[in-house]
Parts: structure tokens; sequence; C-alpha cells
């Protein structure tokens, strides 16, 4: 036998091995839901413990529209549009939520909601970092600058909110 066909029949054996160890050790359930190769790579008998273990936090949008139809107006055309209410109005410090309605016990709301008016939290999405885009793709105003800052030079010391609206995106 030639010596350039050893390492072939190595490979072959090598992948024929992995083909039927994988076919021991993986679930036959196991596949991409919805034809979604990207993301939906899951067991599918699994679905129904995931969902009564671990309950969605987040209700997003329409839930807010109930009672801020007028914000969710103004969001909807500005740059904020793909955002949901919930990246910037979850409170992870309890002693600054203050919603006026107890969402908990009123809706079943798993969250803690409130308005946190400080630059730390505009810095999470606009603080100027090398991996950003310089760009973003608006829903109604086709390609955008994506507006970022340096936090030690674009006034320090000052809360975003006193010169801009969050909602509309654009200055006071």
């Amino acid at each position: 036998m030639n010596h350039a066909w050893r390492p072939l029949i190595l490979i072959v054996g090598l992948a024929a091995v992995l083909l039927t160890v994988r076919m021991f050790l993986v679930p036959s359930d196991f596949m991409a839901k919805n034809g979604d190769y990207k993301y939906q790579w899951h067991r599918v008998g699994n679905e129904k413990f995931w969902r009564d273990e671990f309950t969605v936090k987040h209700k997003g949008r329409e839930f807010c529209k109930q009672c801020h139809e007028d914000k969710i107006e103004l969001v909807a055309d500005s740059g904020h549009a793909r955002v949901q209410c919930e990246n910037c109005h979850v409170m992870f410090n309890p002693e600054k939520k203050g919603h006026p309605v107890d969402l908990k016990a009123d809706f079943g709301y798993l969250l803690d909601i409130g308005i946190d008016r400080s630059r730390e939290l505009c810095k999470r999405c606009h603080s100027k970092l090398p991996y950003r885009p310089k760009e973003f793709t608006s829903l109604t105003k086709g390609i955008k600058p994506f507006n970022m800052i340096d936090p030690q030079e674009h006034n320090p010391g000052e809360e975003c909110v006193d010169c801009h609206d969050v909602h509309r995106t654009g200055f006071k």
C-alpha cells in the first residue's frame, strides 16, 4: 500500500468513529427548530422545562404602551426605535426604583422599573469604543451616524439628560 493512503484512511476512520459516537450522544430531538440554523439549535423535548423553569421577565414595548403610548410614539421615530424600554428603565439599584404603579402586584411584572437619569446609563451604549460601529440603520431614516462620545472629554460631570431628550434622541 502506498504511504500516501495511510493518512487518508486514518482521517476517514476518525470521521466514522466521531459520527458513530455522535449518533449515541446527541439526542434525536436536538435540531434547529423553524429552520433558523443560526440561533435555534436546542432540544425540542426541553422546551416545556425551560418555559416552566425560567419565566420571561421582560415584557417589551407592547406592555409599556398600555399606559405610555405617547412615549412609545416618540421613541418609534427616533434613534432609539430599536431599543426596548426595559433596556433603560429596569432598575438594578433598589433605592432608585420608582414606578408610580406597583407593577409586581398589579401585573405580575418581575422587574423593578423606574427612571435612571445617570450619565452611567447613557455611557453603556454611547461611549466611544473601537469595536462599535460608526453608523446604524434607522427604521425610518436609513443609515445614520451612531453618536458616540468620549466621556472624559464630553461635558464631564454633567448628566446627559440635562441637554438631551432621550425619547426623541435630540437636544431639548
